[in-house]
């Protein structure tokens, strides 16, 4: 039987649900400006093997408001959650931002995480210069009134168009950094690579597939599971069974890791 809980963060609530399993722990953490429910087909696939954890993180709307979405935040917030459903070396499964905020995460507490996988996301490269980023801030300025209108909804988080531009830029600059902190990882830890298109650009794409070589060359328990062709925003619905399969690769070495 599942329980639901919450979590104080300065100011906003964190909402999720522990599965309460018997299974190795997982902590899904979710894509930019997305629910926790977007994990559902994935937990499906999963089945009940595992003791599984969401959550509405605080740029997902099911949080509340905050005053803050940068990246220290939301370390601070996996941090709250892993202490509040008292977690031991649980698997971090990072989408997208999620999976930038995996490998923070693990790169600062060592001790607290017993693997990562990262889909679609972590990839260990900065894409955006100084235009780059301009056309970001510009694009978002364009979905001011669809972003009200799915915020008014409740399927999206009530950022306004400049919040979701400025935090998809400090997520691109966060992951630019990240190569020392793949280097330097002793968790398990795997690449689920979308091959679709990602800000309109394939060649920004080739740069993140080859950030992600990298990291497995510098790193042998860096590895990429699998590379899928689906869009980056229907990954999780279309490729289930493939992160299903990444999370027991990595469940499996981190068991064989832990019993050495």
């Amino acid at each position: 039987m599942s329980r639901e809980f919450t979590v104080a963060a300065v100011d906003i609530r964190l909402r999720g649900v522990d599965s309460l399993g018997d299974g190795p722990p997982l902590l899904f953490l979710n894509g930019g400006f997305s629910a926790r429910r977007r994990w559902n087909r994935v937990i499906d696939r999963l089945g009940g093997g595992y003791r599984t954890i969401t959550f509405d993180d605080r740029a997902s709307g099911g949080a509340g408001t905050s005053a803050d979405f940068a990246v220290r935040d939301a370390i601070d917030d996996v941090d709250r959650v892993v202490e509040a459903t008292m977690l031991r070396r649980p698997i971090l499964v990072g989408w997208s931002h999620g999976a930038t905020i995996a490998v923070c995460y693990a790169a600062e507490y060592p001790e607290l995480v017993g693997g990562l996988v990262l889909v679609d996301g972590a990839y260990p490269v900065s894409l955006l210069d100084e235009a780059g980023k301009d056309r970001v801030r510009e694009a978002f300025r364009g979905s001011g009134r669809y972003t009200r209108v799915v915020a008014g909804l409740g399927g999206a988080p009530g950022l306004s168009p400049r919040q979701r531009a400025e935090a998809i830029i400090a997520t691109d600059e966060v992951n630019g950094t990240l190569a020392a902190d793949f280097a330097a990882l002793r968790c398990p830890t795997t690449f689920v690579v979308g091959s679709g298109g990602h800000l309109g650009a394939s060649h920004e794409r080739t740069r993140m597939i080859g950030a992600a070589a990298r990291a497995t060359a510098d790193n042998p328990q860096v590895t990429v599971f699998a590379t899928t062709t689906g869009r980056p925003t229907r990954l999780l619905a279309r490729d289930a069974d493939i992160v299903a399969a990444a999370i027991d690769e990595v469940a499996q070495r981190s068991t064989r890791l832990a019993v050495r």
